[in-house]
This record gives C-alpha cells, structure tokens and sequence, in this order.
C-alpha cells in the first residue's frame, strides 16, 4: 500500500533524534568558536587602512567646506581657506596618531591575554601530570 500524500512516514526512533540533535548542538559549538577566533584576531590590514584613510579624507574634507564658507561670508579670498587646510590637515595627522596608538594598545592587551592563557593552561596542565604520579 502507497504512503498517503502528506504523511511523513514512518518516524525515527528516540535515540536516533538523540543522537541526531547532540551532533548538531556539537557542531554548532565548533561553528561559535570559529567566530569567537575571527573576532579576537582584530581588524584585518584593509579595514585599518580604509579607517585611516576615511579620517585623512573627511577631516580635510571639513576644513576646506569650513575655509570656504568663511571665505565667502568673511570676504577673505584665499586666507580662510589656508588656514583651514592646514589645520585640517593637522587634524587627520592626530587622528591618524590616536588610531595608531589605539590599535597598538589593543594588539598589547591582546598579546598579553594570549600569554595569560597560555600560562593557566601549562600551570593546569602540569597540575594534572602532578596528580597522575601520585
């Protein structure tokens, strides 16, 4: 006799969805820690490197809107425009410092919790060896 239209057949027993449902829960779980390792390696080169140079852009960007602007209201032809150049562009060479120094703050810490690991995971590991002579 053919299965009706719509009918599932016939159904898996328990311990066959057990085992079914703890292989996807496990494989899940390799997948989390995949991107917990991509999160904690940082930004890759081209983010840093199109972050940095959007700041380059955008801080001169402002400053020759703002020099022009001041320029036209103020009646001072090239004058505003100069000085806003100039401290525009000492603007994104700060920017640019302040995300350097960020980033190589980030890489420190992140340096010294990787050692941090490393050293609890020898101290545990030399714990086990200990109680296993014993």
């Amino acid at each position: 006799m053919a299965a009706e239209p719509g009918s599932r057949g016939p159904s898996p027993s328990d311990d066959d969805f057990d085992d079914r449902l703890k292989a996807a829960q496990k494989r899940r779980e390799t997948e989390k820690s995949k991107w917990k390792q991509v999160e904690t390696r940082g930004p890759s080169g081209l983010g840093i490197g199109m972050r940095i140079a959007s700041e380059i852009v955008a801080a001169i960007l402002v400053s020759v809107a703002i020099g022009l602007m001041l320029d036209r209201f103020l009646g001072t032809k090239p004058w505003m425009l100069i000085l806003f150049i100039v401290l525009g562009s000492g603007a994104a060479l700060t920017n640019v410092v302040r995300t350097g120094q960020e980033l190589d703050r980030k890489q420190r810490e992140a340096k010294a919790r990787a050692t941090e690991q490393a050293h609890k995971k020898s101290a545990a590991e030399s714990e086990g060896q200990d109680e296993r002579r014993d």
